[in-house]
């Protein structure tokens, strides 16, 4: 496992239910593009401590096929038209779910996500890694905004957010586990 605790590897990826089939994006760490209808499930998987970018709006379909190749991610997608490129085969997870949930459980499922692999390491506004922040830090980002009694405080550089184990933090950690329990068991 590399130094930021992320998975390494090729992954087997299949429809719900059906036999895997070949490997198919070669992505060492797992890194993700998902399109723009899917801001949300982005925030859950850098909560979750995954490389996620997601486009400008209005990003033609072959651009974002285009930048899941160049930058070797996995391309998430409800979006049918993606499929109809020759390379989605390759880069493309088409997610047939409806609902936000829904999606991240069909995901789960069909890579054996790991959501608590790293969490709380990226920002899930701007996906950059985050540091633990310096006194200066907290003293200029968001004067006051940091409990007196946070002894741990991380900073994201990129957009100057500050983040702390509070209750918000907390219920998210829950969400993750919870995430993390629709993962198959293992037959090792």
């Amino acid at each position: 496992m590399p130094q930021d605790g992320i998975p390494t590897g090729r992954i087997v990826i299949g429809e719900p239910g059906a036999e895997p089939r070949a490997p198919f994006c070669p992505v060492a760490p797992l890194r993700f593009l998902c399109d723009e209808m899917l801001n949300g499930f982005a925030q859950w998987l850098r909560v979750a401590g995954y490389d996620t970018v997601v486009p400008a709006p209005g990003q033609p379909d072959r651009q974002l096929m285009a930048q899941a190749r160049d930058e070797n991610r996995w391309l998430i997608t409800a979006d049918d038209d993606l499929l109809q490129f020759a390379d989605a085969p390759l880069y493309v997870i088409h997610l047939t779910a409806d609902s936000e949930e829904s999606r991240r459980r069909e995901l789960t499922l069909r890579v054996d996500l790991d959501w608590c692999v790293a969490p709380f390491s990226r920002c899930k506004t701007c996906n950059t890694p985050l540091e633990r922040a310096s006194d200066w830090q907290i003293a200029h980002f968001h004067p006051g905004a940091v409990p007196a009694d946070q002894t741990t405080v991380w900073a994201c550089p990129a957009c100057r957010q500050l983040f702390w184990e509070g209750n918000h933090v907390r219920r998210m950690r829950g969400v993750l586990e919870t995430m993390n329990g629709w993962r198959k068991p293992r037959s090792d």
